[in-house]
């Protein structure tokens, strides 16, 4: 209501990023209408960065190779529900937006500081350096607890905080089971001791979940450094995401794929990645080869960074694949597409069928596409 809905947040948006002297200001509401020139937006990327670096390897990535959501699909019933699984995810997530990005608007539109001057938000590595904290800036992943501190009396703020807190520990504890589980039984199990009983690996699982925590309240102080939760989130993604969403497509689609393929491919998607990220921290001028522009910033970088990886891990493991021996169509059954029978999905009504769904989410999903064009 403060904010005038959409079209009074767009005009507060604009007045205030424009008073502030902040390039491109009508950008920051707009899902594709900038995209066409490196220029036109504050992330500097264009279309092809979105469409193929995000879209088509690190969002599918994530969608086919995260285990925390994997597992999901691998505790179905039966197919249907399984089919079913992604898509009910797939319309959970198209709300992420409404979290993340409108209280993000919110707070460009109206946040003041005490002075009743306009909050300039700033990157993360800016408002936590010395500088930063003596001005007292803050930074965009701040934005939702500032919001909460304005609107919420103390009652509803310290409900707010709870809940974000109780979001947290789940996505950590579902992260820590996941972790836990493909150390004990994929590589431990594995790899490690074949011949592990069922106590050793419990306490495996114990004590890679303590040391799995421990490194995470490490690397939390890694955020510090990036210009936001989400650079430094999608800057992990490019590093193992991506180049792992190649080996794993390759070896479900393809029988031809061989295991040193996978393996040398996804050693060599990884390292072209880090590779490139050092590059440019080395030198700056390089974004303009990695990103095709010198205008693009850390996220864009990300996305450029993970299609290109991804290519390289998808050409290393075919070339060693052609040049190494395959397994047999036995030993694939039931791993490779084509050598594995699908199971009988049952008559139910329209309702009930994935498809139905499907067509559902992909309808809503196109329609915001064009409303927040």
């Amino acid at each position: 209501m403060e904010a005038g809905g959409w079209s009074g947040l767009k005009a507060k948006i604009l007045a205030n990023l424009t008073e502030q002297h902040v390039a491109n200001p009508g950008a920051y509401t707009h899902a594709w209408a900038t995209l066409g020139n490196f220029s036109d937006n504050p992330m500097g990327i264009n279309w092809v960065g979105i469409v193929f670096g995000l879209g088509a390897v690190i969002s599918m990535g994530y969608w086919t190779t995260d285990f925390l959501v994997v597992q999901r699909v691998l505790a179905a019933k039966d197919l249907r529900s399984a089919k079913l699984a992604p898509i009910i995810g797939a319309a959970f997530k198209m709300m992420v937006p409404f979290i993340v990005i409108l209280p993000g608007l919110l707070g460009l539109a109206l946040l003041r500081d005490p002075h009743g001057n306009l909050l300039r938000l700033v990157p993360a590595d800016l408002a936590w350096s010395d500088a930063g904290q003596s001005a007292g800036l803050h930074s965009f992943d701040e934005v939702l607890p500032l919001m909460l501190a304005r609107y919420c009396g103390p009652g509803l703020l310290g409900l707010g905080i709870t809940a974000l807190i109780a979001g947290f520990m789940s996505g950590m504890a579902g992260n820590v089971s996941a972790f836990a589980t493909v150390w004990t039984y994929d590589i431990y199990g594995a790899l490690i001791n074949k011949n592990a009983s069922d106590q050793s690996k419990v306490t495996m699982g114990r004590w890679c979940t303590i040391l799995g925590v421990a490194v995470s309240i490490g690397t939390a102080y890694l955020v510090m450094n990036a210009q936001s939760i989400m650079d430094y989130v999608q800057a992990l993604f490019s590093f193992f995401i991506a180049p792992l969403f190649g080996t794993v497509i390759l070896g479900m689609l393809w029988k031809r794929a061989t295991p040193a393929g996978g393996f040398w491919g996804l050693l060599a998607g990884t390292l072209s990645s880090v590779g490139m990220y050092v590059w440019v921290k080395i030198d700056p001028g390089a974004v303009k080869y990695v990103a095709l522009s010198s205008q693009a910033q850390d996220q864009a970088q990300n996305m450029f960074r993970a299609l290109w990886c991804w290519l390289v891990c998808v050409l290393v493991t075919v070339v060693v694949s052609l040049v190494t021996k395959p397994k047999t169509d036995a030993e694939l059954a039931g791993l490779v597409y084509g050598l594995t029978p699908i199971p009988h999905e049952e008559k139910v009504s329209i309702f009930h069928r994935p498809v139905f769904w499907a067509v559902i989410v992909g309808a809503a999903f196109i329609t915001l596409q064009i409303i927040f064009w």
